[in-house]
């Protein structure tokens, strides 16, 4: 897979990401005010008017809206491995993806766990008081909210530690605020500000992905030297031509035979 299209692929899931949140929130308010409306109706005996806004519909919207959620996760998956490979570091998507199966196999636990509490509550409501039923219940639920907080506690440190490895080898920095507010807003999704944190986090890596830009190649540093002349024959020698041996070049007479040269 080419940089180009990791990139796309990162800025698409990114977006989903940023405008799934929103339209939830859209669908929840329509959803208590069809609510509201049928139980207004219903109270005071008068024709249901905006109480009627499709409740069904909006039930398929959230379920659509999950569907294009999951997608979203995917091609981020996808994006982070074609990008683990163009910079050569496989912790941007072994993060990334462990993560992700943190999260799957998170869920799957809390589910089994759940159904398996509450049906051992269930079992033992007979012999037990109200009171104690109830307060069984709730316990079991805070203990379910804080295993799942862990969870996506864990996960969040993984996502953190991709996007970070990501802001490392591109050098846009956005990636690594966007794992910074990742971490932060998971693990204060208790409180509202958490989730619009994590909102926030996949805007700045909207904004990463849109930065990325390609490695530019480093010229040639192959240099080249220019070879020097041997000092050995720097200077012309001369020879007698009756006896061969070497004279000076001002030399009239050779000094080995006595012949005069000149």
């Amino acid at each position: 897979m080419s940089f180009e299209w990791g990139r796309r692929l990162g800025l698409t899931a990114s977006l989903i990401n940023v405008i799934v949140p929103v339209i939830i929130a859209i669908l929840y308010g329509l959803l208590i005010l069809s609510l509201f409306g049928i139980f207004s109706s219903a109270v005071t005996g008068g024709s249901p008017s905006f109480g009627l806004l499709f409740p069904a519909g909006i039930f398929i919207g959230f379920i659509a809206l999950g569907v294009l959620g999951l997608i979203g996760i995917i091609l981020f998956l996808i994006s982070m491995h074609s990008l683990s490979q163009y910079y050569n570091e496989p912790g941007i998507f072994k993060n990334a993806l462990y993560g992700f199966l943190v999260n799957v196999i998170g869920v799957v636990v809390l589910i089994v766990v759940m159904f398996a509490v509450v049906l051992t509550e269930i079992a033992s409501a007979a012999n037990s008081s109200v009171t104690n039923v109830i307060g069984g219940f709730i316990t079991v639920f805070l203990a379910l909210i804080l295993l799942a907080l862990v969870i996506a506690i864990l996960s969040a440190v993984l996502y953190m530690r991709a996007f970070n490895k990501l802001g490392e080898k591109s050098g846009v920095r956005s990636f690594n605020t966007a794992g910074l507010l990742y971490l932060i807003g998971t693990v204060l999704t208790i409180v509202l500000v958490g989730s619009f944190l994590v909102w926030i986090a996949w805007i700045f890596a909207l904004s990463g992905f849109n930065s990325l830009k390609p490695k530019i190649s480093e010229p040639s540093t192959i240099s080249y030297s220019t070879p020097q002349p041997s000092a050995t024959y720097s200077q012309e020698q001369k020879f007698c031509v009756y006896c061969g041996a070497e004279i000076s070049l001002d030399s009239v007479y050779c000094p080995n035979c006595g012949k005069q040269l000149q």
